[in-house]
């Protein structure tokens, strides 16, 4: 009778074994924190890593090679919340560095972060770019906790012979202007096209810009109701 408990409990035990077994691997295979085994490509070229478990957005790590580039806000119903990543382990750490080489025009149209330290000379680098896009210059710098905000001349790695033309576009989207923190926004000489209603919906915001007059490129009504500092040191 005891050798046969005995048999029955080893039976059991056994059998308990493999079925947690079987859930580990399971568990193993549905949190797999490999990156590779996370990354897509999409039809158009851009190549990203998403996983499912840690729902933190979706890294750009490739882009197409074109001359017009926009990054996308979503990516195959994913927000995109990093260009360029770092993926940093036990004992490895590999960069993931976004060239867009033959890239002429560059548009952006919202928030997302920019790794620009790391072991290779340019993580996140437009050498050529010609012309610099800000749709919705607002919703893309929403949440940047400054008094002051500067409009910028590129993204990633500065290039210092490159001069680049900003422009600044205006959808129809609606904006919230709840987490805007900056007081005073700073409209450098690169800046030649503003369109209409671009800062419409800020308050107590002062503009300041190097033209001593609104530019041709600037449209009527650019500014909204904000004061503008014309011939001003920036």
């Amino acid at each position: 009778m005891l050798r046969t408990i005995k048999k029955v409990l080893s039976i059991f035990i056994v059998c308990c074994l493999m079925f947690v077994g079987m859930a580990l691997f399971t568990s193993c295979e549905d949190f797999d924190m490999s990156f590779e085994n996370h990354c897509k490509t999409t039809k158009d070229g851009f190549r990203y890593y998403y996983n499912e478990n840690t729902k933190k957005g979706a890294y750009i790590i490739g882009i197409p090679d074109v001359e017009d580039l926009v990054i996308p806000e979503y990516i195959d119903g994913k927000k995109v919340t990093e260009l360029g990543h770092r993926d940093t382990g036990i004992g490895y750490m590999k960069d993931y560095a976004i060239l867009g080489n033959n890239t002429k025009k560059l548009t952006i149209q919202h928030y997302f972060y920019i790794r620009v330290e790391g072991p290779v000379k340019h993580f996140v680098s437009f050498p050529n770019l010609d012309i610099l896009v800000f749709r919705d210059f607002l919703y893309c710098f929403n949440n940047i906790a400054e008094n002051e905000l500067t409009i910028p001349s590129h993204i990633g790695k500065k290039e210092e012979s490159n001069i680049t033309v900003v422009e600044l576009r205006k959808s129809n989207r609606e904006i919230d202007f709840g987490n805007f923190k900056a007081k005073t926004i700073i409209i450098p000489y690169y800046v030649e096209i503003i369109d209409s209603g671009v800062f419409a919906g800020l308050t107590d915001v002062v503009i300041k810009t190097s033209y001593e007059t609104k530019p041709e490129g600037w449209a009527d009504g650019w500014n909204g109701d904000n004061q503008v500092e014309w011939g001003a040191e920036v």
